[in-house]
């Protein structure tokens, strides 16, 4: 994650070893450290991102940008962001990721620092949403083949809820999408993506480590569990 440098400026930038505003002193003065959510058309140019200076005031990061594709955008965020005195530390949650989400990627910036906004196709701000609960998250995967008739989404063993009909012949992977998330149960934590193969609707939903999925009588196969977190 991003960690602020204690006085960037005054620190030469070839030490190995640099002053972390959240490691100097007994205890540390830096910010809690949070995870910030971006969500951001996929085909769309990303033209900035705004996060608070030390002393609380917006600062405008330009340099790098307008850039697309998403692993253009996480490396213009992560120069951008070190250029003002942050640096990576080792922590497993690494400083800037994205995931697909239907016709969006989300952009996650975790550190000690205040992500407030980035804008896209030069006119649209979007919010940050900030994240400080550190938690375990996991990926959540099936294939599935679709159906005529409507199937069973059970969410964490709980009540069954109708899910479809869908097929592969007559649905594309945004509907499937949109109704899973349409789901009374369906988790606020929870992100997930559907491609459509020539067999399957592959279902991808990343959340919380300690949530189950359940579609027709098939769990969902959980795998990559890292350290994130959540709101």
């Amino acid at each position: 994650m991003f960690r602020a440098i204690k006085n960037y400026n005054g620190q030469n930038a070839n030490n190995l070893v640099k002053d972390y505003e959240a490691t100097t002193g007994c205890c540390g003065d830096g910010n809690a450290a949070c995870q910030y959510d971006v969500t951001i058309p996929t085909a769309n140019a990303v033209n900035n991102i705004i996060i608070k200076d030390r002393e609380g005031n917006d600062l405008e990061l330009t340099s790098g940008f307008p850039v697309t594709g998403a692993a253009n955008v996480v490396a213009a965020i992560k120069a951008a962001i070190e250029a003002v005195g942050y640096e990576n530390d080792d922590d497993a949650v690494a400083s800037v990721t994205s995931e697909t989400s239907g016709s969006n990627t989300i952009y996650h910036i975790t550190g000690d620092l205040t992500v407030v906004s980035m804008k896209h196709n030069t006119s649209t701000t979007v919010a940050a949403t900030a994240k400080c609960t550190r938690i375990n998250r996991c990926t959540f995967f099936y294939a599935w083949g679709g159906n005529a008739s409507a199937v069973d989404f059970v969410i964490n063993g709980g009540t069954a809820e109708d899910l479809g009909p869908f097929t592969l012949a007559g649905s594309t992977a945004a509907q499937v999408q949109a109704g899973i998330e349409a789901l009374a149960d369906w988790p606020s934590t929870a992100i997930a993506n559907v491609v459509e193969t020539a067999t399957a609707f592959e279902i991808t939903i990343t959340d919380n480590a300690t949530n189950s999925f359940n579609i027709d009588d098939n769990a969902f196969v959980r795998s990559d569990c890292a350290p994130a977190y959540e709101a």
